[in-house]
């Protein structure tokens, strides 16, 4: 590689982070000269596969009790009351920051990787798949965090937001429109399945089955229910792995030979929690902070079976890794679900697929409680398990949306999941009661400020 210092900046723009401009990678590297270098520009995880948390406090999950309150900073409480503004002034939002980080990287070798020499290392084909997989994913998170759900009859004027494809310093770039936006994605998306394997090298790389399962939720997302549940089975058909929560257990349990009963708080056996080694995950995007404030709302709590759902079990916990009890009786969080996750796994796949197959044209609700009970088996505890009987059309998808609910707690895909679905949560702090709702504008996260006094976009209607 030619030493020469990385010049490649990203406009503030995007970024914004007090500068003018920020850096595309850290000073002192060198720049790439061969496809070998542009997939390297690809391989960290920190700056790719890490974006995603606005959400984290926001969703219908989590509750911040009011003994915590005055230890909870003030960006979360004005997450956790959906206020018209996160951040202030010159604050960093995160998740805009990292996106398009992200999409900077991505832009950069799908520009250059016809202009360079071949490497020996990395295959140029795959390298150029995961770049336009990269930035369809980012995009994808970005128009449904700042911009209004996708509807067919209004996305050709919805805002959307700043669509760079390009590496230029010197332009600002205007907020596209929803479905521009859609349309860049499902391009890069047609462009990754040509070019990706079926599974990839690392969860942290983009594979065919990831392409297949992101597919299935923008579909699923745009009401177009035959072609989720196509792309999602195509996922699945790739990979569709699903741990047993049977085959784990307390590190430390209580000692009446009860396996409902222990303190999850002081440990899983065998149960990897590890972003890049969960059997389950198809494509990691996890942030790396982890939720110390928050704990799990009753609403969701009282969703489980307790004495079989073995997701209650092992992922909730009324005392602490000392074995006190929770102060008033909540539950934290513990494992699985304390790093905000914004990914692809099998079960959401597997649930994306159920979904659509239940509300396309023509149900078909043997193959959608046929894959519901492969995710159920491995959900409840086998000595009392019976599998789900299909009764009615209703029922069976409603038995599919409260699996959904409990297996994508915590995670991005529940709040937007909250924003697709049009639903309301109300929540009080301090003797002040909030409410979101379907007509809410707080459903769109606001444009970051900083970003706004450096180039004038339209900012987001805001008001509960």
């Amino acid at each position: 590689m030619k030493k020469i210092i990385y010049a490649f900046l990203v406009t503030a723009l995007l970024t914004s982070c007090g500068d003018d401009y920020v850096t595309l990678l850290p000073y002192g590297k060198t720049i790439p000269d061969n496809t070998d270098d542009l997939a390297q520009m690809l391989n960290n995880t920190n700056d790719i596969n890490g974006g995603g948390g606005n959400y984290g406090s926001q969703s219908d999950d989590v509750v911040i009790p009011d003994f915590l309150i005055p230890r909870s900073s003030l960006s979360t409480l004005k997450a956790y009351t959906w206020q018209d503004y996160m951040y202030q002034g010159n604050e960093q939002d995160e998740d805009w920051v990292n996106h398009y980080k992200t999409i900077s990287r991505a832009n950069f070798v799908i520009e250059n990787i016809d202009s360079y020499e071949d490497g020996t290392q990395y295959d140029k084909e795959d390298t150029r798949g995961r770049a336009h997989f990269i930035r369809a994913n980012a995009f994808f998170y970005l128009i449904n965090g700042y911009a209004k759900h996708y509807d067919a009859s209004t996305a050709s004027t919805d805002l959307g937001v700043p669509m760079p494809v390009k590496m230029d310093i010197n332009t600002l770039i205007p907020r596209s429109t929803v479905q521009q936006v859609y349309d860049l994605i499902m391009s890069d998306l047609e462009i990754a399945l040509e070019a990706l394997p079926n599974n990839s090298k690392h969860k942290t790389f983009a594979s065919l089955a990831a392409v297949h399962g992101l597919l299935g939720r923008i579909y699923l997302y745009q009401e177009k229910y035959e072609l989720s549940a196509e792309h999602s089975k195509k996922s699945l058909d790739i990979y569709s792995t699903l741990k047993d929560y049977n085959e784990i257990s307390y590190a430390v349990d209580n000692g009446d030979g009860d396996p409902a009963t222990g303190n999850s708080a002081m440990g899983i056996i065998n149960f990897d929690s590890n972003k890049l080694s969960n059997p389950e995950n198809v494509y990691v995007n996890e942030q790396g902070w982890f939720r110390t404030e928050l704990y799990i709302s009753n609403a969701l709590v009282d969703l489980f079976d307790k004495t079989a759902d073995m997701r209650f079990w092992y992922f909730m916990s009324a005392e602490d890794p000392y074995g006190a009890p929770v102060p008033d009786g909540y539950y934290l969080v513990t494992n699985d679900g304390q790093s905000p996750w914004s990914g692809i796994k099998t079960p959401e796949v597997l649930l994306n697929y159920c979904e659509a197959l239940m509300k396309q044209t023509s149900p078909n609700s043997t193959e959608a409680v046929t894959y519901l009970n492969m995710l159920r088996e491995k959900r409840y505890y086998s000595a009392t398990y019976t599998p789900f009987v299909h009764a009615d059309n209703t029922s069976t998808l409603a038995e599919i949306m409260l699996e959904r609910r409990k297996e994508l707690r915590l995670t991005a895909w529940r709040w937007f999941d909250m924003k697709r679905l049009g639903l309301s949560h109300s929540r009080t702090v301090n003797g002040e009661t909030f409410t979101i709702n379907s007509s809410s504008n707080n459903y769109l996260w606001a444009i970051p400020l900083n970003v706004i006094a450096i180039n004038p976009l339209e900012q987001n209607p805001r008001g509960l």
